[in-house]
């Protein structure tokens, strides 16, 4: 059994059964069995109760009356969805951040793609994943806009839950990959309008790569 200190109780178990989806521990459209959860994590129902509400919030559990929760079971269109959103909020990030990004950020993220590759060859896609978000999160931030910014922090569970959905396939990581390292170079070479294009590419890619692999 794993236990808990009271402190910030609710945030603890979130966190936890957060982690579980997002790791794929728990698979899509199973069923959470809160009396498993209570025995393992040592909690009561309310903090359990209060973080199944707000992974609901995120869009990460199904809660269905009379039945159960249940970690949600996404379908193509909120795959479409999602996608269709990130790419018209990055491609404007990503036109203001071509301009404001040095080329010494630009580099540490080529760099860290590099790493990622290599990571890949070996079979250990965690080093990719941390670089994806890596990038895309820089690029976000640096479109100096708060409210982009915010809005895409909410995207970013749903983001990285979908991503796990291609390491069904070894390549989708090695293509999205390779894909960084050119919009990097684009951006380290002032080429911008590349650079947006390839973006908009890589991210129609992912959305499709991902429906594929999930269907």
């Amino acid at each position: 059994m794993i236990i808990f200190d009271n402190s910030n109780l609710h945030e603890r178990v979130y966190v936890y059964l957060r982690d579980k989806i997002l790791n794929n521990e728990l698979k899509p459209g199973s069923k959470i069995i809160y009396e498993d959860i209570i025995k393992e994590l040592g909690v009561s129902r309310t903090p359990l109760r209060d973080a199944i509400n707000r992974l609901k919030q995120d869009g990460l559990i199904d809660v269905k009356p009379r039945s159960g929760s249940y970690v949600n079971l996404p379908n193509v269109k909120d795959i479409e969805d999602l996608y269709d959103v990130r790419k018209a909020l990055e491609l404007k990030a990503l036109t203001i951040a071509a301009r404001t990004m040095s080329k010494a950020q630009i580099q540490l993220l080529i760099d860290e793609a590099d790493r990622a590759e290599e990571s890949i060859r070996k079979g250990d896609m965690k080093p990719f994943f941390e670089a994806d978000r890596n990038l895309h999160r820089t690029i976000i931030q640096h479109s100096n806009n708060q409210l982009l910014v915010s809005i895409m922090s909410t995207l970013e569970l749903k983001i990285k839950w979908y991503g796990v959905i291609i390491t069904k396939n070894s390549d989708r990581p090695r293509q999205a990959n390779e894909m960084h390292k050119k919009i990097l170079q684009a951006l380290f070479d002032s080429n911008i309008e590349e650079a947006i294009h390839l973006m908009d590419v890589h991210i129609d890619e992912i959305k499709h790569h991902t429906i594929e692999d999930y269907s």
